[in-house]
């Protein structure tokens, strides 16, 4: 069989694997970000929920608050009834591993901590902040007591206070190594790896009667408990069924390109030779090395017919087939037996594929000559 119909034989089945390969890989990316959008829409429902609940909430800890302040002065109000109910109440929240955490802190005008619930959690805060300040404020991580807590107070369980680690510190902030604080941590929205904050701040001001401005509540919600709501694209793929046929997809597509990338070079070697043209295996490799880019140079370049093959006997040329279309010339001793590359008699081997000729040819020979016997035995008969 000529090779090159060979190649092409060879070549399609590889070339319909990895375009199904490459469908395939572009169906599931599809679908995984139909998932994804999906799910973006219930987290955008989830979080209007979640905050119309707790701004209410808070709203209604602000005029509880603010009817205390006017009785007690700002600084004795962690020791009020209310605060000591919030207290409680927070901690049986917390205790709970189906709800979102809360933590509520109360700031003054001048920037100083009232009170703060869970009490444990912000006592072990102002703790570190207050051991910590002057490396923490030098390195340029927290502008002041109130930014320490927003920050952390819901990463306080990842964060070694007793033994405070700044690059540990930075990795949880998000920093970069020049100690400049990024307003958001991770990847940017349009990545596969970007994933929201899972954590919301709500702040409410705190006033009495006359208009007066006596601090800030805040409201920081913990929302881990739905972090599946707040998956990235790749953490989405990850837990459907793409993250099974995905690497198959790519497994496959990549054996059938590479597969591909191999048979090319070897196409444009043997039309090299059959078109004489020196060097094929210069154009084999530019071939190899661009791929279709060389292809199309090669393709463009090369002679527009094959090698010209004259029949022995009559001397027209021929474009291969076992007989000369002109004078009848049997020309299967003119061609290798294996590729039907034109071959002379002298030759011991196939210049195209190194077949072994004299034993063919004088195989072919010895045939025709019984043939002709045979036909000269029977006209001798007849007469």
């Amino acid at each position: 069989m000529n090779k090159k119909k060979l190649i092409r034989k060879i070549a399609l089945p590889a070339a319909i694997v990895f375009v199904a390969s490459m469908i395939g890989s572009f169906s599931l990316f599809l679908y995984v970000d139909s998932l994804y959008e999906k799910r973006a829409e219930e987290l955008n429902a989830h979080i209007g929920e979640l905050t119309d609940q707790n701004q209410k909430y808070l709203h209604d800890i602000t005029q509880a608050v603010q009817e205390i302040a006017e009785q007690v002065r700002t600084e004795d109000l962690a020791s009020t009834q209310l605060i000591q109910e919030l207290q409680s109440e927070f901690l049986r929240e917390h205790q709970k591993t189906d709800r979102a955490k809360k933590y509520l802190w109360m700031i003054d005008t001048s920037g100083e901590f009232v009170f703060g619930s869970p009490a444990a959690v912000f006592v072990r805060l102002n703790s570190a902040f207050d051991q910590q300040k002057e490396v923490l404020t030098n390195a340029g991580l927290f502008r002041s007591r109130n930014d320490f807590l927003t920050k952390l107070v819901d990463r306080h369980h990842k964060i070694n206070f007793a033994n405070l680690d700044l690059n540990s510190l930075k990795k949880q902030l998000g920093l970069d190594e020049s100690d400049i604080l990024i307003s958001i941590p991770g990847y940017r929205e349009d990545s596969w790896y970007y994933s929201r904050e899972r954590a919301h701040l709500l702040t409410s001001p705190l006033t009495n009667k006359s208009g007066t401005v006596l601090g800030t509540l805040f409201l920081k919600i913990d929302d881990s408990v739905n972090q599946k709501l707040y998956y990235s694209k790749f953490q989405v793929q990850h837990e459907s069924v793409a993250s099974t046929l995905a690497p198959a997809f790519a497994f496959f597509a990549f054996l059938a390109g590479l597969f591909l990338w191999f048979l090319l070079p070897t196409w444009v070697y043997i039309d090299a030779q059959q078109r004489d043209i020196s060097n094929p295996g210069m154009w084999a490799f530019i071939t190899l090395i661009s791929l279709i880019f060389g292809l199309a140079i090669y393709l463009i370049t090369r002679p527009s017919a094959m090698k010209s093959f004259h029949c022995p006997q009559c001397e027209n040329e021929v474009n291969g087939g076992a007989f000369c279309p002109h004078c009848g010339f049997d020309l299967a001793s003119t061609m290798c037996p294996q590729c039907q590359y034109p071959i002379k008699p002298e030759w011991s081997f196939c210049p195209s594929c190194r077949t072994e000729l004299m034993e063919k040819v004088e195989l072919e020979t010895e045939k025709k000559q019984a043939v002709e016997k045979e036909k000269s035995e029977k006209k001798l008969l007849k007469t």
